[in-house]
C-alpha cells in the first residue's frame, strides 16, 4: 500500500470533533433552515480559521434555532497538503461518512470531488438562488463547469508581490512593473542589503510562477478549465522560467523553501525584501511588525506591452453526496457567502468579537460587496491591492493535483539545480500530457465537445 493510501484509509481519524451544540435532530432530506423542522448539519473545515468558522456556526444557530451544527476541524494547522486533504475527503465520502457542508481548497478540489461523484450540483438544489449568488462572488471560474455549479467561493486569496517599502525607500527603488525593472530593483537591494534576498519565491510551487508566465503572454494549457493539451514550450512560459532562474543564478533569491511561518519570519527579520506570496501576508506582517511599511504590488510583467493576469486561490464550500439535508446545507452556504455572513466573517460587523489575528488568517472576502467595502480600510488596503487584477483558472481537471506537483518539482530543479529550462519543460509536458490522455479516457463525459 502506498503512503498516500495509508494516509487516507481512516474515517475522519485525522480530524478533531468539535460539537458546537447538541440537540435532537430529525427531519427529511428536503428540510431547509427555514422549514421549521429540526435539522442537524455536519460542517467539516478542511482548511483554516477554526475560531472564525465556529463563531459563524454559533451565530447561524442563534438565527435559526431549528438548526444544530456539528463542527469538524482538522487536528493541526497548516495540516496535510491540499492533495492529501482531497484524497481524505473523497475516501470518507465514499465510505458514507455524513458531511453536509465542507470548506475546501478552491482551485483543485471542486472538480476532483465532482469527478469522483463526491459532491452535489448546487444548481440542482436551488438553481435560482445559486446562480444569483454566483454573480456576487469572486473566483467563480473554479466552481461552475460541466453545466453545473459544484461549490460557492468563500475565501478569496489573490497573490501579489509583497514588499517592505521601508527597505525599498532606503535602497531608493520602487516596486517593479516590468522584468527589466525587477532586475534593476534586485541589484539595488542586493547592493544596499547584501545579507538580504532581494526576492523570495516558493520553490516547490506552481501557483506563484503562473502570473509571470501569463504576464509574458504564455500559458500552460489549451484551455483554463478541463484542458485537452499541455503546452509547456511556448515562448512565454520558457521566458518566465528562464527569468526566474536568473534570480537564482545571481543569488538574489532564497535557497530553501517558504511556508506560512517562514514567510512572516523572513520578511520581519529582513531576510527577504520582497516575496511572491498571498497578498494577505501584508496584513499579517503589519500585525507582527507595524514599524515597517508593508505593501503589495501586482506581479511584474515581461514588458510594458504585456497584460497582467493573477492567480487567486482560496476556499470554497461544497455539499458532499452524503449530506442528509442538502437544502438546509445550501441555506447555510448561501448565508456564509452573503454580504451578511461575510461582513461577520471579516469583522466589518464586529458583533462576533473575533480576534484580529483570526480574521487575518483566512485570505480576503469572496463576496464582492464586502471585498469592496474593506478596500478603504487601512488594515485591509494592501491585502486587497491585487483583488482587481484579472485572474485565470489554472488548467483544473481531475489530474490537476498530480500535474501541479510535477510542475512544482520541475520548478524546484530549475531554481536549485539550475537545470536546462527547455529540456525540463519538454519532459514535464510529455508526462503531464499522458495524464490528460488518461483522464480523457477515464472521464469521457467531462470532455465531450472538447
Amino acid at each position: 500500500m502506498s503512503s498516500r493510501s495509508r494516509s487516507v484509509r481512516t474515517l475522519l481519524c485525522g480530524l478533531a470533533l468539535v460539537t458546537v451544540a447538541v440537540a435532537a435532530c430529525g427531519g427529511s432530506t428536503g428540510s431547509s433552515a427555514t422549514s421549521g423542522q429540526k435539522v442537524k448539519l455536519v460542517f467539516f473545515n478542511a482548511r483554516a480559521a477554526d475560531p472564525v468558522e465556529q463563531a459563524l456556526a454559533k451565530e447561524y444557530m442563534r438565527l435559526h434555532p431549528n438548526v444544530t451544527i456539528e463542527y469538524l476541524a482538522t487536528t493541526a494547522m497548516p495540516g496535510p497538503s491540499d492533495t492529501d486533504a482531497i484524497a481524505n475527503l473523497i475516501f470518507n465520502i465514499q465510505a458514507k461518512t455524513v458531511v453536509d457542508v465542507a470548506k475546501v481548497e478552491i482551485s483543485r478540489t471542486p472538480l476532483d470531488l465532482m469527478a469522483s461523484k463526491s459532491i452535489q450540483d448546487l444548481a440542482k438544489i436551488n438553481g435560482d438562488a445559486v446562480n444569483t449568488q454566483l454573480k456576487s462572488l469572486l473566483n467563480t471560474n473554479y466552481v461552475a463547469f460541466d453545466k453545473g455549479v459544484w461549490a460557492l467561493p468563500y475565501e478569496y486569496d489573490p497573490f501579489g508581490y509583497v514588499y517592505n517599502n521601508s527597505m525599498f525607500k532606503e535602497a531608493g527603488v520602487s516596486p517593479p512593473k516590468t522584468w527589466a525593472d525587477m532586475s534593476n530593483v534586485n541589484k539595488a537591494l542586493e547592493q544596499k542589503f547584501p545579507s538580504t534576498w532581494s526576492i523570495c519565491h516558493p520553490l516547490n510551487n506552481l501557483s506563484k510562477i503562473q502570473p509571470y508566465v501569463w504576464g509574458a503572454g504564455g500559458t500552460y494549457w489549451d484551455r483554463d478549465v478541463l484542458p485537452t493539451r499541455a503546452d509547456f514550450q511556448n515562448p512565454g512560459i520558457v521566458a518566465a522560467y528562464q527569468f526566474a532562474q536568473t534570480w537564482a543564478q545571481n543569488n538574489w533569491m532564497n535557497t530553501s523553501d517558504i511556508n506560512t511561518s517562514t514567510s512572516i519570519q523572513w520578511m520581519v527579520s529582513r531576510k527577504c525584501a520582497a516575496m511572491d506570496f498571498s497578498a494577505i501576508l501584508a496584513a499579517t506582517l503589519k500585525i507582527n511588525d507595524p514599524s515597517q511599511d508593508w505593501r503589495v504590488a501586482q506581479f511584474p510583467v515581461k514588458d510594458a506591452s504585456a497584460k497582467a493576469a493573477n492567480f487567486a486561490g482560496g476556499s470554497a464550500l461544497v455539499i458532499p453526496s452524503t449530506s442528509k439535508y442538502p437544502k438546509a446545507a445550501l441555506d447555510f452556504i448561501l448565508w456564509l457567502t452573503s454580504k451578511e455572513g461575510q461582513d461577520l466573517k471579516y469583522a466589518v460587523n464586529p458583533s462576533l468579537g473575533l480576534a484580529k489575528t483570526d480574521v487575518f488568517n483566512e485570505a480576503v472576502p469572496a463576496n464582492k460587496d464586502t471585498n469592496k467595502q474593506l478596500s478603504s480600510n487601512a488594515d485591509w488596503k494592501q491585502a486587497l491591492a491585487t483583488s482587481s487584477v484579472p485572474t485565470r483558472a489554472s488548467g483544473v481537471s481531475p489530474i490537476y493535483s498530480t500535474a501541479y506537483q510535477q510542475l512544482a518539482d520541475m520548478q524546484q530543479r530549475i531554481l536549485l539545480k539550475k537545470t536546462n529550462v527547455t529540456q525540463e519543460l519538454a519532459t514535464t509536458q510529455q508526462s503531464v500530457q499522458a495524464l490528460i490522455d488518461q483522464s480523457k479516457q477515464k472521464n469521457p463525459e467531462l470532455y465531450q465537445g472538447r
